[in-house]
């Protein structure tokens, strides 16, 4: 039930953002303007899709490498598999899939695996808030949107800033973020804050075992370049659709977008990843241009990032480093894979 209430919600938000951004558009005009783009750019940026992967798959395995060294191809199968599972699955719920599959206990806990994943997490949102924030600069005062993708920049930077901030607290004081959740969720529920808690305690555990300063710099290093090939892709892929947009309006795109993606939506983020891309557009392009062309580009470049992660997922799906039946559990046995961890000490 849980699951399908879930589901039901994230095809809503889809289907509410999908209507929001086509509503009194012409339907014929954005598939002639499909039909029109040079798709010649389709494959330079289907490489940089495939540099993306690598480096975000070396940077996951430099988060796990003070707890253990992960082969590249065992590393490599769970990060394809786990974000094909992260965009399939409705409301983010296979953000769960990475840490649990590569998890190999007692050598590699799940505790240290999630906690790998949520430090990537919150990096990757302080950049690009930081990044949302700067590009807006640039844009013209008084351009419809911009206020309220500002404030949407702020929030986000806002809301990882605290979990960065939350982090630092488990990792210097672990009984004092233990005994904060617990009252945090007390008035919920006593067995919830039981609970709570102790899978807070097994996520701290994982938590303190960090890499080297020099990887540290290393990780931090990719993370900029992981971004950086991010937006330089959108501005590419663009051309096919004559927006010749600069490279700090292109990075104004990405930011929309990664902040348009956090919103939890139906599978594939269907509906809110088309939303953002069109918003981002309209604050350098016409109505009409972005109501077609814009409209193209968001739907192929949807399609595009789609269909690299789907097809990276399903070649690693079958190989010997994946088990399938334990796909589909993984977030109940992720929690109580921490509760027996958080049990045994």
């Amino acid at each position: 039930m849980k699951r399908a209430i879930q589901t039901l919600v994230g095809l809503a938000v889809s289907a509410g953002a999908l209507w929001l951004t086509l509503r009194g558009k012409d339907l014929g005009a954005i598939w002639a303007a499909m039909r029109a783009a040079d798709y010649r750019y389709l494959l330079p940026y289907f490489v940089i899709l495939v540099a993306i992967h690598l480096i975000r798959t070396v940077r996951w395995g430099i988060l796990l490498e003070p707890v253990a060294k992960v082969g590249f191809w065992r590393l490599n199968a769970a990060s394809a598999v786990g974000i094909m599972l992260l965009v399939l699955l409705p409301f983010r719920l296979g953000e769960f899939g990475r840490p649990y599959m590569i998890a190999e206990r007692p050598r590699l806990r799940v505790s240290a695996a999630l906690s790998s994943v949520v430090v990537e997490r919150v990096a990757d949102g302080i950049i690009t808030a930081v990044l949302l924030i700067v590009t807006l600069l640039a844009v013209p005062p008084g351009t419809p949107g911009l206020g309220l993708l500002r404030a949407g920049g702020v929030v986000v930077f806002l809301i990882f800033g605290g979990l960065l901030a939350l982090l630092v607290l488990a990792y210097r004081n672990r009984a004092l973020a233990v005994r904060i959740t617990h009252r945090l969720a007390d008035p919920i529920s006593p067995k919830l804050a039981e609970k709570a808690s102790g899978m807070m305690d097994a996520f701290i555990q994982g938590l303190r075992l960090v890499p080297s300063r020099s990887k540290v710099f290393l990780f931090f290093f990719l993370t900029f370049v992981y971004w950086a090939v991010n937006g330089w892709g959108l501005q590419i892929l663009a051309r096919g659709f004559g927006f010749d947009i600069g490279l700090i309006d292109a990075y104004t795109v990405l930011g929309v977008l990664v902040v348009g993606v956090m919103i939890p939506a139906g599978p594939g983020m269907i509906g809110t990843f088309q939303a953002a891309v069109v918003l981002a557009l309209s604050l350098f392009y016409s109505q009409e241009a972005v109501g077609t062309r814009g409209n193209a580009y968001a739907n192929v470049l949807w399609a595009a990032q789609m269909g690299q992660q789907v097809l990276f997922g399903m070649a690693f799906l079958f190989s010997k480093h994946i088990q399938l039946d334990r796909i589909f559990k993984t977030q109940d046995e992720m929690e109580a894979a921490l509760d027996q961890e958080q049990a045994s000490g």
